[in-house]
């Protein structure tokens, strides 16, 4: 053992470790005594703990929090304190859903961030390569999410966690617009905003006047079930000289459209959506991503609050006097292996009436702002 150790022994002075990788955490690499550990926020102790040499202690607390941290010695001496400062040191943010939706609405809240704190060293890892104009974001550094980083000072999730909610969101994110979620998680004002995209240099835009619209989702409850409404939309358009281009993986029984249908890479779906002049589409991820390239969206969604999804140049179509919203009700959990989710009425003839009874009628007359 070297003379420095020993005199650090022989005085009581710890070496401590502290990172904020999913959450504050303190070890004790090397000490003489039993260490007290206080981890407060806006002055409140939110975590505490008793240690010895070779033992750490991590708090429950995952999302962005103002840390002040102390450790005292056995005698009640403070040993070591630290401020929470990401400047001039790496910051690690995972966006940890695979959701197309999720991904765009997320991704803005993300830069807020690292434009809040433009002395940190930002890593953004996600799991749609190709999808972001990377040179619109000098302030973020993009990996893949296999990818280990070394050394980071902070490390952020972003996704939904219904388990443990309180410890991974300040704010209850059923209760929030979707893009809040990320805002919330790590502590920057929420402000609506559109990520920058991948496009294609030449866009073979149409002289034909278009529409792109997507049928499918991820569960039933984000459909619209109306028996017949895609296919009077797709009537209603096509009448008034619009070709209608169906933009989804799933294949399609519509009559009259220009099927587009199967499994296209990311870059195809945008430059197919960004020759269109408007979307029509659900509450799912290709909606969101024809908000990203600007394109007027009729939106029809009654599973989910009208708050919930984005508000600029968004037609939204809701029917309010059905059951509605039980995507945002902080009563449900929404179950993902559950194909016919609908914690109100499942099994019922009123299963999925938020979309059943939002008629055409009342798509059209959001469409007829358009065309």
């Amino acid at each position: 053992m070297s003379s420095i150790a020993v005199l650090n022994r022989l005085f009581g002075k710890p070496k401590i470790n502290i990172h904020f990788n999913d959450g504050a955490l303190v070890e004790v690499i090397q000490g003489s005594s039993q260490y007290k550990v206080e981890m407060k926020v806006d002055g409140e102790i939110v975590h505490g703990d008793v240690l010895w040499e070779g033992f750490w202690t991590q708090s429950h607390r995952k999302y962005y929090s103002p840390w002040s941290i102390n450790v005292f010695n056995d005698k009640g001496k403070r040993v070591f304190d630290h401020v929470f400062n990401v400047s001039n040191k790496k910051v690690r943010i995972n966006i940890d859903s695979k959701s197309l939706g999720d991904t765009l609405a997320w991704m803005p809240q993300i830069h807020a961030f690292a434009k809040t704190h433009e002395k940190a060293e930002v890593y953004v890892s996600h799991f749609w390569d190709g999808l972001f104009d990377d040179s619109s974001y000098p302030e973020l550094k993009f990996i893949s999410p296999e990818e280990t980083l070394n050394n980071c000072y902070a490390t952020f999730n972003i996704g939904f966690f219904f388990e443990n909610r309180t410890w991974n969101h300040p704010l209850d994110p059923r209760q929030q617009p979707l893009a809040k979620v990320a805002a919330d998680i790590l502590g920057v004002p929420y402000v609506e905003a559109r990520p920058v995209l991948k496009r294609a240099t030449d866009s073979n835009r149409r002289e034909k006047k278009s529409v792109a619209i997507a049928t499918a989702s991820t569960a039933a409850c984000k459909l619209w079930n109306h028996p017949t409404g895609w296919q009077e939309i797709v009537n209603h358009l096509t009448k008034r000289g619009y070709i209608v281009d169906i933009v989804q993986k799933e294949p399609t029984e519509l009559i009259g459209v220009n099927d587009l249908t199967g499994d296209y890479p990311i870059s195809d779906r945008i430059q197919q959506i960004d020759n269109a002049d408007f979307f029509i589409g659900l509450g799912s991820g290709l909606s969101w991503l024809a908000w990203a390239l600007k394109k007027p969206v009729v939106l029809i969604s009654g599973f989910s609050q009208e708050w919930a999804e984005f508000n600029n140049n968004c037609y939204r179509v809701i029917n309010k006097q059905v059951c509605h919203g039980c995507w945002n009700d902080e009563s449900t959990v929404f179950d993902r292996n559950d194909w016919n989710w609908c914690p109100r009425f499942r099994g019922t003839d009123r299963q999925h009436e938020c979309s059943k009874q939002i008629s055409p009628e009342k798509v059209i007359e959001q469409i007829d702002l358009l065309v």
